[in-house]
């Protein structure tokens, strides 16, 4: 079964159902962005670029995905996706994943530094086996 079938049809490839990590997303960032004022949502995207700037920091100057500095970025992280919604690790994983493969997400980040997408997919999956059920 091919990963669009997979999608599609909610199976696993075994033939069983697969979990939507995702279910409700779409929804409640709707909700929660429509409830940001202008001001929110040009402060919200300063702190995104500025996180982002930070982890490319970190990163070139070679700090492992784990490095205490990092994962304190990754808390930051992850609390500002909770305002919209409440990823558990697997689902926090599959959004860092999400980084890399979505063109749009990994050449915002290239624009910043060549290979942050993956650096951030790495950390992200760091902090959610440390801090994530």
């Amino acid at each position: 079964m091919s990963e669009d079938e997979m999608v599609k049809t909610g199976k696993d490839g075994r033939g069983g159902r697969s979990e939507n990590l995702f279910l409700g997303v779409e929804e409640a960032s709707r909700e929660a962005k429509a409830a940001m004022t202008a001001e929110d949502q040009e402060w919200w995207q300063h702190e995104v670029t500025a996180r982002m700037i930070r982890l490319a920091r970190y990163m070139a100057a070679g700090a492992p995905v784990d490095a205490p500095e990092v994962q304190a970025e990754l808390d930051i992280h992850y609390a500002s996706i909770c305002r919209f919604w409440a990823p558990n690790a697997a689902a926090y994983k599959g959004l860092g994943q999400s980084y890399v493969d979505d063109h749009r997400f990994r050449r915002a980040c290239d624009r910043i530094a060549g290979g942050l997408a993956v650096y951030q997919r790495d950390a992200m999956a760091v902090y959610a086996d440390a801090w994530l059920r």
